[in-house]
C-alpha cells in the first residue's frame, strides 16, 4: 500500500472519529445543561433520558476506538490523538 493511500485512509478514520465524538457530545450537552440549571427536563425528555443517551454515545464513541480506530497499513492502534504523524506499531506516516 502506497503512503499516499495510507494517509487518504487514515484521514478517513479521524473523520469519522470527530464525527463520533460529537456526537457524543451532542448526546452529552443536555444532560450538564439540566444538572447545572437543576431542570427536570430539557425538549420534552427528562434527566435519566439525556443521562442514558449520553451513556449511549459515551459507547458509542468508545466502541470506534477499540474496533475502527487502526492503522490502515497494519490495522493496529496506532496512538492517541487525532493529530497523529506516524503509527506507533508499525511506523508508516500517517499525517
Amino acid at each position: 500500500m502506497k503512503n499516499d493511500d495510507v494517509k487518504k485512509q487514515f484521514a478517513i478514520v479521524i473523520r469519522n472519529a470527530k464525527i463520533t465524538a460529537a456526537l457524543f457530545f451532542i448526546l452529552l450537552t443536555p444532560s450538564i445543561v439540566i444538572t447545572v440549571k437543576e431542570l427536570d427536563e430539557m425538549f420534552g425528555l427528562t434527566k435519566d433520558t439525556w443521562l442514558n443517551a449520553s451513556i449511549a454515545g459515551f459507547i458509542i464513541y468508545l466502541g470506534f476506538v477499540f474496533f475502527l480506530w487502526k492503522c490502515p497499513k497494519c490495522g493496529k492502534f496506532p496512538g492517541r490523538g487525532w493529530f497523529r504523524t506516524s503509527c506507533e506499531k508499525c511506523g508508516v506516516e500517517l499525517n
